[in-house]
């Protein structure tokens, strides 16, 4: 089975109907219901999606939208060594360092972000929607 580990900003992309980015992120959940590619995102995503569109919106709608997401992705596992590796990166932002941790730990090659320049000290293969789109429309 493939997966694909989607960054928190994509997820609310989708949830926030941010356009012009909608559409892609999107088309990739329709794409992952049809197929056998798993969704996956890390705990700290979830707690920062539901905070932020609690912010925005409410509570109420942040609740309902959370549990929403939940039934679509997979919420990987984040532990000591996931939170040791990333306060010892070399990444600028410690939340983008557990979720790149947290995706390799997990076994990802890929991580789904509009912010690639956030994961230049990734080892994993850093996407935009569009360019994942790009790449399977061509495979």
């Amino acid at each position: 089975m493939n997966k694909i580990f989607l960054d928190s900003d994509v997820l609310l992309d989708l949830l926030l109907d941010r356009e012009p980015f909608t559409d892609e992120i999107a088309e990739i959940f329709e794409n992952s219901l049809a197929t056998s590619i798993s969704l996956c995102i890390s705990p700290i995503s979830i707690t920062n999606i539901n905070y932020i569109i609690g912010k925005l919106e409410n509570q109420r709608a942040a609740d309902s939208k959370t549990k929403k997401i939940l039934k679509l992705v997979q919420v990987e596992n984040v532990g000591q060594t996931t939170i040791n590796k990333a306060s010892q990166s070399e990444f600028k932002d410690f939340e983008d360092a557990v979720q790149n941790y947290c995706a390799q730990e997990s076994g990802h090659k890929i991580i789904i972000t509009r912010n690639t320049r956030d994961y230049k000290a990734s080892d994993l293969s850093i996407m935009t929607p569009r360019e994942y789109l790009a790449k399977m429309n061509s495979e």
